[in-house]
């Protein structure tokens, strides 16, 4: 094979090798976009099997991500990005009140951010 041919050949591999790599660089990227989705459209609890209770306070004028920090620390959800995709996503965005709240993690993420928001005790009075 003649030194062009080597040349040619070389130049062939070497974008057949980038294409691939930004194939399996675009596929990743789906996966992960897929499970990021799939975990904030389902409804799922930390641990559906616990008996555990949490005692999960909420100060005034906290935010949105230190509610989210604490119910992280509090073992309560699994992804902080998640339950703030779920809450800016919901109704419940904006309407946490501060308290003090008994919860579990065998609690959904709706039934948590139902309780924050009082939205449980209004659906019980009706």
């Amino acid at each position: 094979m003649t030194d062009k041919g080597m040349k040619k050949a070389l130049r062939i591999v070497l974008q057949v090798l980038i294409n691939v790599v930004i194939v399996l660089f675009l596929l990743q990227v789906f996966m992960l976009a897929y499970n990021f989705a799939y975990k904030v459209f389902t409804d799922t609890s930390v641990n559906p099997t616990s008996d555990k209770n949490v005692t999960f306070v909420i100060e005034p004028d906290s935010s949105t991500m230190e509610i989210v920090d604490g119910l992280i620390d509090s073992g309560l959800i699994e992804d902080k990005y998640v339950m703030l995709a779920k809450i800016y996503l919901s109704s419940y965005h904006g309407k946490m009140m501060p308290g003090t709240y008994i919860l579990s993690p065998s609690m959904t993420q709706d039934e948590i951010m139902r309780e924050l928001t009082g939205a449980s005790q209004e659906e019980e009075t009706e």
